[in-house]
């Protein structure tokens, strides 16, 4: 970190070391317990997912796959704290 002055470069290498915490909790670092992936290492993947989860939320809303993954999520204690807010 001291290589640079760059905030993208330091945030970056800060979630590295510190971990990215609960992407849908309240803890700020460390290692979640809910695994998605690594958000620096799977960044791509990660974009692709959510593009591909909108997809199945707008075009696809009404279908029973969709259907069947919402309540699977809402049944899940883990996602609460996604609707809050």
């Amino acid at each position: 970190m001291e290589e640079t002055s760059d905030g993208f470069k330091i945030a970056e290498k800060d979630l590295e070391i510190r971990g990215q915490g609960e992407i849908l909790g309240t803890r700020q670092s460390g290692i979640q317990t809910f695994k998605m992936g690594n958000i620096v290492r799977d960044l791509e993947l990660l974009i692709e997912a959510r593009t591909e989860a909108e997809n199945y939320l707008t075009k696809k809303r009404t279908s029973s796959e969709t259907t069947a993954m919402i309540k699977v999520v809402e049944a899940d204690n883990r996602f609460r704290l996604a609707g809050i807010g």
